[in-house]
């Protein structure tokens, strides 16, 4: 109800804006700004209960609120734009105001799902309306158990109910320690309000763990095992089965199905519109090439792509040699090999924009490491470890290593190294809002010519 309040307000308020500043004030009915918000309210609850898996926005942390906000967000503008299309209403909604209430609300919506829970349950406790009751349980030496408590008075708990025992004691007396607790446990679960149960394991031995979970199992509550720090630093995810087999899963893959179907939707999109608005420039570049000197508008070199297959990357010339074999000399600054086009296109970036024909047909990204030469490719495998790990995903325009100052000449292994190492995390922790990001950064670092020679 908070974020279906909090978009709708949204709408209405970004529609206001809008019209003041593109209509000088001309009063406009709120009817349409309340049904568009109302759609993508409606939209957005249902998708980010999908992203999120169905957990808990108090038992996730704020990158992971943030990144399936924005997620939610922008599939929800799909869903709205495609309702509009099919119902004919386009011509009555404002595309502006949409526009806006889009790039106003990306980062509203993701803040507002960051900070909203911690705002929203003490205000609902108080009330009335969302009581939950939480018990944590755990062994009585362990100090887990009270900082645990303190988080969850954090992230607005304010009163759980805390269950300390001797987890450890001898195996003469763990019967009757179990068993004891279970009754304490269940006698406040009785006439308590609705909540979680939360059972700290770090201290507990594993069959003794499982017989707590079996006795707790009676309780129509849920319950969650807190691990210590060291399992959880491998387990971040929710279990999953393998037939008679539980499954935890250590690292989730950095672009899931829908992510990865996103990703490429982007690339079509933003590609496909990319040539199409930049078609004159495109021939006026080709045109002053063929002026300039001898040789083809467009270069072509043999890379490796994703998982190592081979493409050819399009480029417009720049240069008065097309080396494209077993020893490749990258450009350095002065290069007398550089054209008197290809230094202002090289400056600009402008040599690289036919790569938008190789993101359209699939062979790249907007986002991801830069391709290399196969000769670099080889000599790099050899030198520098888990190389081949930045080719799980498709090569990209632009990357995260340009973005930070990592592009034009690695005159040594070390600067390889050093661009290869961003790359690497790129690769692990690849996603829609980190491209979005990079995406916006790189036409920053465009304009600022950073080691563009």
């Amino acid at each position: 109800m908070a974020d279906i309040a909090f978009i709708v307000s949204l709408s209405v308020l970004t529609d206001i804006a809008y019209q003041m500043i593109a209509y000088s004030g001309k009063s406009v009915p709120f009817q349409m700004p309340v049904n568009i918000g109302l759609v993508i309210a409606l939209a957005f609850t249902l998708l980010i209960r999908s992203v999120t898996a169905e957990r808990s926005a108090a038992i996730t942390n704020s990158y992971d609120r943030l990144r399936d906000a924005a997620l939610a967000w922008t599939l929800a503008f799909g869903i709205l734009t495609f309702g509009l299309f099919i119902a004919k209403a386009g011509g009555e909604a404002s595309r502006g105001a949409i526009i806006t209430l889009y790039l106003v609300g990306l980062p509203g919506i993701a803040l507002w799902r960051v900070f909203a829970p911690v705002w929203v349950a003490p205000l609902a406790k108080r009330a009335g309306s969302a009581v939950r009751e939480c018990m944590v349980i755990g062994d009585e030496a362990d100090p887990l158990v009270d900082k645990f408590a303190v988080e969850l008075r954090a992230k607005g708990h304010p009163s759980p109910k805390v269950f300390k025992f001797k987890a450890l004691c001898s195996s003469s007396l763990w019967a009757h320690e179990l068993s004891a607790l279970a009754d304490r446990v269940t006698q406040v679960a009785h006439h308590a309000g609705p909540g979680e149960i939360y059972v700290c394991a770090g201290s507990l031995p594993g069959e003794r763990l499982a017989a707590l979970g079996r006795r707790l199992t009676m309780l129509p509550r849920a319950i969650y095992i807190v691990p210590d720090a060291q399992i959880a630093s491998l387990v971040r995810c929710r279990p999953a089965s393998m037939g008679k087999f539980v499954v935890l899963e250590a690292r989730r893959e950095p672009l899931g199905s829908t992510q990865r179907l996103v990703k490429r939707m982007m690339d079509i999109l933003v590609s496909g519109a990319a040539l199409l608005f930049l078609f004159p420039l495109l021939m006026i570049v080709a045109a002053l090439i063929k002026l300039d000197s001898e040789g083809p508008v467009l270069f072509r070199q043999t890379r490796n792509g994703y998982r190592g297959r081979p493409f050819d990357i399009l480029k417009f010339r720049s240069m008065r040699v097309q080396e494209n074999g077993p020893v490749i000399e990258q450009a350095k600054e002065g290069d007398a090999r550089v054209t008197r086009v290809g230094r202002i296109l090289r400056k600009y970036s402008i040599d690289e924009l036919p790569q938008l024909v190789n993101i359209l047909v699939g062979d790249m990204s907007l986002v991801g490491p830069r391709p290399h030469a196969q000769a670099h490719d080889e000599l790099y495998s050899r030198s520098i470890e888990n190389y081949e790990i930045r080719q799980h995903v498709k090569p990209g325009l632009t990357g995260w290593a340009q973005v930070n100052g990592l592009r034009g000449e690695t005159a040594t292994l070390d600067a390889m190294y050093q661009r290869i190492e961003y790359d690497l995390w790129y690769a692990v922790n690849a996603s829609i809002l980190l491209d979005i990001e990079i995406l916006v950064r790189t036409a920053i670092e465009v304009a600022r010519h950073r080691n563009a020679y």
